[in-house]
């Protein structure tokens, strides 16, 4: 009985030991033109297995456990996640800011500027754009400028009862957030809402300001725009569709400059 004990045992070892063996990952990394790479660095991906290519590019890997995909390192080309099969073949392509994508969720933050005005291009508001992103992420934003005089065209308007000067007031602030969405490597597209508030007054001629309902809005808005990321750096540009109240001041353009870390 004990032999017959010891016998299955054996068999059973000797069976597991068998399984680890067939665990294996064997394949070729390759340039785009299909050129071995020597040295390439192949890992399991989810272990700390890993081994390099030889001088043919090719690489065989035992692993303890069996493997669903591999990545593969080089410098100067983009790393590559690929499924595993039978001989496989692994085509690498030189690194650039165009093909890269991004590996884990950074955060960033940008100084924004915004054209509440389309009179005066001068008339602009500040603020910032914070986030978190990989290929998929959030963000808010908010712009805001406190109210100021402005110069007008020159001439005298009638306004009412009154007769302005040609100068007046405004006040502009934004606050909204959202989703954001990779669209390929380096452009992300981002949509929100939020609330909005435009105050505008003309002044008249005894010195005080008359409120022009006509040109102010104040309520939901949206929030569309895109970012294009290089390397640390990001540019984006959009529009903020407003509650409509007046034809003339339905959206804000509004742009800006940041970095990831």
């Amino acid at each position: 009985m004990k032999k017959l004990f010891a016998m299955l045992c054996g068999l059973f070892l000797t069976a597991a030991t068998s399984l680890v063996a067939q665990n294996v990952v064997n394949g070729t990394v390759t340039d785009k033109d299909g050129n071995p790479i020597p040295g390439v660095k192949v890992e399991v991906v989810g272990s700390n297995e890993s081994v390099l290519t030889e001088l043919d590019g090719t690489f065989q890997l035992n692993t303890q456990f069996p493997a669903k995909k591999v990545k593969v390192h080089y410098a100067g080309m983009q790393s590559k996640t690929q499924k595993i099969k039978p001989d496989m073949t692994i085509k690498m392509h030189n690194s650039s800011w165009w093909r890269e994508k991004p590996e884990k969720y950074q955060w960033f933050l940008g100084a924004q500027v915004a054209v509440p005005d389309y009179d005066k291009m001068g008339d602009l508001s500040y603020g910032l754009m914070f986030g978190r992103v990989k290929n998929l992420g959030w963000y808010v934003k908010a712009l805001w400028s406190p109210r100021k005089n402005c110069d007008g065209y020159g001439w005298e308007e009638d306004y009412g009862n009154d007769w302005t000067t040609g100068k007046y007031q405004i006040s502009y602030w934004a606050a909204t957030g959202g989703l954001m969405y990779r669209l390929w490597s380096p452009i992300y597209l981002y949509a929100g809402a939020g609330y909005s508030d435009l105050q505008l007054a003309y002044e008249v001629f005894d010195g005080s300001y008359n409120e022009n309902y006509d040109c102010e809005y104040s309520g939901l808005c949206i929030d569309l725009g895109l970012m294009v990321k290089y390397k640390r750096f990001f540019l984006n540009a959009g529009l903020t569709l407003n509650d409509e109240y007046n034809d003339n001041h339905t959206c804000v353009g509004n742009f800006g400059i940041g970095m990831f870390f």
